[in-house]
């Protein structure tokens, strides 16, 4: 018995360090950590020539407190950004690039929001600065060529 509690306790000891280095990380002040954001995006991957895609932002800001959403978008036969105001549907603002509308072979864009208490952007680098995504458009026999050569 003595043994299973020595057991237990070292065990428990053990996690303890685990999840506190854990907890330090998620706390750290970098402004570029997942849980100091309040805008999240995650960039389709791969972005297909000739295909629709939709750029999604989402935000845990309340909805009564977002004052607007804004994508600021290019691609490279472009020679600005322009705004496209987004719809807030329950935190989500959605932007649909049709490369029929827009053609191109990449594409440039990030997201401003604001609100009653300030501005936000996405995506931001380690520094808090604003890093727009700057993406190839990839023919997609190409890539699946591509990934049938490395095995995927």
């Amino acid at each position: 018995m003595k043994e299973i509690i020595i057991s237990f306790y070292l065990i428990l000891e053990c996690s303890t360090i685990i999840f506190g280095q854990i907890e330090k990380q998620v706390r750290d002040k970098n402004p570029g950590l997942f849980k100091n954001q309040r805008l999240f995006h995650a960039p389709p991957k791969p972005l297909f020539k000739g295909r629709i895609h939709n750029l999604d932002f989402i935000t845990d800001i309340p909805q009564d407190s977002v004052v607007s959403g804004s994508l600021f978008f290019k691609t490279n036969s472009m020679k600005y950004h322009r705004e496209f105001i987004l719809e807030n549907k329950h935190g989500l603002f959605r932007f649909t690039y049709d490369p029929k509308i827009f053609p191109g072979t990449h594409l440039e864009y990030y997201f401003i929001m604001k609100t009653k208490n300030g501005m936000h952007g996405a995506p931001v680098d380690d520094n808090g600065e604003l890093a727009p995504v700057n993406k190839l458009l990839v023919d997609p026999i190409q890539y699946y060529k591509q990934q049938s050569r490395l095995n995927k």
